[in-house]
């Protein structure tokens, strides 16, 4: 059954979806290259306390908080862009959000537009920032 855009009002904040990242979870997602992302040794030799989660495991963080919500609707109609802020390190939580910023009618369909972004839980730093959208029946 799919969410109606009646459902998701202006100012309606989506299920965060929140995750640890481990260190194992950084290596593999970083994988098969060799880097501050797959190795402490090189992510300390640049500063890092840890390894540095690579960017990409963001638009799965979102994509993952947007299809528990919506569902198929996300996995076909689903738009996404959002930019890096400050670096994560394994070990720590992230949560991404969405707060709904818009309606667009297009035909058969209402298209919602979302502020995005994922924060640190230890400190509540935003980490990225975007928007994004989904087209919901009416």
């Amino acid at each position: 059954m799919s969410v109606r855009a009646s459902e998701v009002p202006l100012g309606f904040e989506i299920p965060a979806f929140e995750r640890r990242i481990t260190r194992r979870m950084a290596e593999i997602h970083g994988a098969p290259m060799k880097n501050f992302h797959t190795v402490i040794e090189d992510a300390r030799a640049l500063g890092f306390d840890d390894l540095v989660i690579a960017g990409p495991m963001f638009t799965c963080f979102f994509s993952e908080m947007f299809t528990r919500h919506f569902g198929l609707d996300w996995l076909t109609s689903g738009r996404l862009e959002f930019k890096l802020l400050k670096p994560v390190l394994a070990n720590q939580t992230i949560a991404a959000r969405a707060v709904v910023g818009s309606h667009e009618v297009e035909v058969e369909k209402v298209r919602i537009g979302f502020e995005i972004w994922c924060e640190r839980r230890e400190d509540g730093a935003r980490t990225s920032v975007g928007s994004a959208s989904v087209a919901l029946p009416a």
